[in-house]
């Protein structure tokens, strides 16, 4: 029996477009979001064809082959070229144009805040197809590579280690040179051009040293000015962007994203919230976060939101020689009489009460008196100190609550960690191409919207999504119509 035999490829064929791409397409859902929304009010450029010159590409097919591309893992301006010219989906979506790589980088440019725009027209369709609850949010940042290498990445210590490793260059360099006048050889070609090259580099790393005087920062990256040397996942440093991210425990739609350029998520838990709040537009949810994000100052903003929060507690630092049983954690805090009792039930009493930071509880008679105070105390102060932060009370409030709802902690990771997993291996998101945080954000939003209509293809399908698009379009169209019913009215001086 021979093998199965292919097509002839010099035989003429008569075939569509539209005939070779499935009904249930991915393509097909990305095609009719992005023509359902008005891409002026959104503030894309050039939605208006200018009536002279040559004919500008239309902003909605560039955009379609941005989504299409982030949302298939495709993100470079010249991958995108190559993709129109040998892709029949990309062919199909932008009706057979073949734009330039220097055309498609341009329109990315030039619309950072309209495409950012998008993810959140699209979160809000999610939101009115009741895939977002709205009730348990988690949140969670991911460090991702940025467009810079650590070799251009430079700290105050690194530079004053460069430039003196290139003075003592410079003064061999400068050695030999004499040499050769002393011996009548002439000048060394070759060692006076790297002196100046030498020079040269010392002259820069000395004005990037000024810069961070001046600036007060403690870092510079030469390529992305906004990227920060950080620690990464593997156990290694990197020059890498803090991606923030706010999921649904519904169907885990990621609602709000951001990009921070500090190194840890300490402080970014009331900023998330309060952008949750503001899309999805509920007066009061669940937050879960894990220990990066247990600071007294966010847990309570988030509490003014009428937020509970569901946060690790931070490890207390005792010292590795005391006993468990007298680490910190085993005082018990008593808020009706502003005291703590230890572990072998003495009292501790405040002695600072007009802190407004932190204050001291301890107690010298009870600890003199105390067989383990050398266990407990240890050091020559001879009696034991516990401190009490100004958060305090909001502390014990959170760590109650975690401590009663742990079966909703245990869901954090499941929630928020699927999208990072999708970003950074399925939508080949684990560095960035653009530079500057402002530009940066644009490729989180396109990744993250990706992702969600991955999530809304998986959970709906095609045929349901495409019914709810349109149905979603015949309302904007009744309630346009509706509203150009009404007469105008005219308003006197």
């Amino acid at each position: 029996m021979s093998h199965m035999m292919g097509a002839d490829r010099e035989q003429l064929r008569y075939f569509s477009l539209e005939s070779s791409i499935p009904e249930e397409s991915m393509v097909r859902v990305i095609d009719r979001f992005i023509e359902l929304q008005d891409f002026t009010v959104l503030g894309f450029q050039n939605t208006t064809p200018a009536e002279t010159g040559r004919p500008s590409y239309p902003p909605k097919a560039l955009a379609k082959l941005y989504v299409y591309g982030y949302e298939n893992g495709i993100r470079s301006s010249r991958k995108l070229e190559r993709e129109t010219l040998r892709n029949i989906e990309v062919m199909w979506l932008i009706n057979e144009l073949k734009p330039d790589y220097k055309t498609i980088a341009e329109f990315r440019k030039n619309n950072i805040r309209p495409l950012q725009k998008l993810f959140r027209e699209f979160v809000r369709l999610c939101k009115a197809w009741d895939l977002i609850g709205g009730e348990l949010v988690a949140i969670d940042g991911m460090k991702i590579k940025a467009s810079n290498n650590k070799k251009t990445n430079y700290s105050r210590k690194k530079l004053a280690d460069r430039i003196a490793r290139l003075d003592v260059q410079i003064s061999e360099y400068i050695q030999k040179l004499d040499e050769n006048d002393v011996c009548e050889k002439g000048n060394d070609v070759n060692a006076a051009k790297l002196l100046g090259e030498i020079s040269s580099r010392k002259e820069k790393y000395e004005r990037y040293l000024k810069t961070l005087d001046e600036t007060g920062k403690n870092e510079l990256s030469e390529v992305d000015p906004d990227a920060k040397l950080m620690g990464n996942n593997r156990g290694g440093v990197d020059v890498c962007y803090n991606v923030q991210s706010a999921a649904d425990a519904k169907h885990h739609i990621v609602t709000n994203f951001d990009v921070v350029t500090s190194p840890v998520d300490h402080g970014q838990l009331g900023k998330m919230v309060k952008q949750v709040k503001k899309t999805l537009k509920v007066k009061r949810f669940t937050a879960l976060a894990d220990k990066g994000y247990y600071n007294g100052v966010d847990l309570k903003r988030c509490k003014r939101y009428k937020v509970k929060t569901i946060v690790s507690k931070q490890k207390p630092s005792d010292p590795k020689d005391q006993p468990k049983e007298f680490n910190n954690d085993k005082f018990t805090y008593s808020k009706e009489t502003d005291t703590y009792t230890c572990p072998t039930g003495k009292t501790l009493y405040p002695h600072n009460k007009n802190s407004a930071k932190r204050r001291n509880f301890f107690n010298k008679t009870a600890c003199r008196d105390c067989p383990d105070v050398e266990k407990c105390a240890g050091g020559k102060k001879g009696y034991r100190t516990v401190t009490r932060s100004q958060y305090g009370d909001i502390y014990d409030e959170v760590d109650r609550r975690t401590k009663n709802n742990i079966h909703l902690y245990k869901l954090r990771q499941q929630i928020v960690e699927h999208p990072f997993g999708t970003v950074k291996h399925t939508l080949h998101g684990g560095y960035f191409l653009l530079r500057t945080r402002r530009k940066v954000r644009t490729e989180v939003a396109l990744l993250f919207l990706g992702y969600n209509l991955k999530r809304a293809y998986n959970i709906l399908g095609v045929r349901e999504i495409m019914a709810r698009l349109d149905a979603f379009s015949m309302r904007s169209l009744a309630f346009f119509r509706v509203f150009s019913l009404f007469p105008r009215i005219k308003t006197f001086a």
